[in-house]
């Protein structure tokens, strides 16, 4: 395979093939990940491409996102990665993939596993896993490719229970994501701890999960209207669920701060306006994406899988108050 193959694949110019090659700053986006891909996939290498060490994936388990706390933590691993020039594709699960022949038929050295939960077509392939995966939000032990990595979910929805508590708040509510992820139960334990340690007692029908999205926000605040359940705060597993929650409460005539205090997790850049000015917990996107990729480098080359969490803090801002 040579460069005028390739060109003449695609109807280019050699030239155009090998700009795109070497990351030319004047050949569209596409244009270069079209030629690079294919490149790739043949085998071909130009001669700044020689010296990449190797292929790995960020593979998706419910469609590559385009905005959220998965697509900032991919964001800043595929820019790692990149930097210490490994070649990044990204590729959906579906409910016939196949982990380890996807891994040694696309000649990948690793990957991290996105938005993977119990339920995942993959996720009882992770025992039997013969390459290095890092699994974002979630972790299995008794495999030494697989590594975890994520925030510090309970410790820091226990810092929220008592910042609102601090502020007065006793009957607190909690809007939790999915029930079959290791994630929504770390961050519903934080939530149930941190009202024990302040002395207060858990009660069922103030909470309620979805799925982290803006819908799963106000089909728990359509919930708590219809159910006519009182408290004075809320805490929510998601940004977007917290603004889903402000947004169908405030049509419903809600104040927030003034009636319910609320408080989000993942501080995304899209939502910090003043529009909702929303009090959450921050999570290190660059920093976990970075680790993510240093620790799959490690288990490629030979050392053994570890689980990382990375602390959250906790952001006030105006949608808080004293009771």
């Amino acid at each position: 395979m040579t460069i005028k193959d390739i060109a003449d694949k695609f109807h280019v110019s050699v030239a155009t093939v090998s700009k795109s090659l070497n990351g030319s700053n004047d050949i569209s986006e596409e244009t270069k990940k079209i030629i690079c891909e294919y490149a790739e996939s043949v085998g071909y290498r130009s001669r700044k491409s020689k010296a990449l060490n190797g292929r790995i994936a960020v593979l998706w388990g419910k469609g590559e996102k385009k905005d959220g706390a998965l697509y900032e933590v991919s964001k800043s691993f595929r820019k790692t990665a990149e930097e210490a020039r490994y070649v990044v594709v990204s590729d959906e699960i579906d409910e016939k993939f196949n982990l380890n022949e996807y891994l040694a038929y696309n000649h990948l050295y690793g990957a991290l596993l996105l938005d993977i939960n119990f339920n995942s077509p993959v996720y009882n392939q992770l025992k039997y896993a013969r390459y290095p995966l890092v699994l974002f939000d979630n972790y299995i032990s008794g495999n030494e490719f697989v590594s975890g990595i994520g925030s510090d979910n309970i410790h820091a929805i226990e810092a929220a229970v008592d910042y609102l508590v601090a502020l007065g708040h006793k009957d607190i509510a909690f809007l939790g994501g999915e029930r079959a992820s290791l994630v929504g139960a770390e961050r519903f334990a934080g939530y149930v701890l941190g009202l024990a340690r302040n002395s207060i007692e858990y009660r069922y029908d103030l909470t309620y999960f979805g799925d982290y999205s803006s819908a799963a926000g106000a089909d728990a605040a359509d919930y708590y209207l219809r159910e006519k359940k009182e408290f004075t705060a809320i805490v929510c597993a998601s940004d977007f669920m917290a603004i889903g929650f402000i947004r169908k409460m405030r049509a419903a005539g809600k104040r927030v701060p003034e009636d319910i205090s609320v408080i989000g997790y993942d501080d995304l850049k899209s939502v910090r306006g003043q529009e909702y000015n929303l009090t959450t917990v921050r999570q290190d996107f660059d920093l976990i994406g970075e680790r993510a990729c240093r620790i799959l480098e490690s288990s490629m080359k030979g050392l053994p899988a570890q689980r990382a969490t990375i602390g959250g803090t906790l952001i006030p801002r105006g949608s808080t108050m004293k009771r």
